[in-house]
């Protein structure tokens, strides 16, 4: 498979991985606190995980995809920011440290795709960079935070 095809594969991968974990979440999770620990630590690391590869693996393929300049310095460091938050977000999840250390990785990772989402609206209005896969970043994210919050917020309480 060609890097490009990969790219558009990563693209399907993040909300089909998401519904999944919403899915087991509500299957498995018998409390506010065990659905939040199934969902928001593998939203994390669908999340964080295929941006990683994605920046990683398949830079420039990706930048050409979304309408940015490629900077391979830039993305590297960007991948290994999403990688580390997938990898802890692991962690947190096989070690059950509780519902605090759940919160917080989530809070991050929401964190980072919400100022992302931002910089993809900067992008479009005021370098004209309309191609659609930047405009779905900002909707996609906003729909992430519909779904998360509420689970991060009955967790917590």
């Amino acid at each position: 498979m060609k890097k490009r095809q990969l790219v558009s594969v990563m693209e399907w991968v993040r909300p089909i991985g998401v519904s999944v974990a919403i899915f087991f979440a509500y299957y498995y999770g018998s409390s506010p606190v065990s659905r939040f620990h199934i969902l928001g630590l593998f939203i994390v690391m669908i999340m964080s995980g295929t941006t990683a590869f994605e920046s990683l693996l398949l830079g420039e393929a990706a930048s050409r995809k979304i309408g940015y300049p490629h900077n391979r310095a830039y993305q590297i460091q960007s991948g290994l920011a999403n990688a580390a938050m997938a990898c802890v977000a692991c962690f947190i999840y096989l070690s059950s440290w509780g519902k605090y250390a759940d919160a917080t990785i989530v809070l991050v990772m929401l964190t980072f795709f919400t100022f992302s989402a931002v910089n993809h609206v900067v992008t479009a209005f005021m370098l004209g960079n309309l191609r659609p896969v930047n405009l779905m970043r900002p909707a996609l994210t906003f729909l992430l935070l519909i779904i998360v919050l509420p689970a991060l917020i009955q967790a917590l309480r």
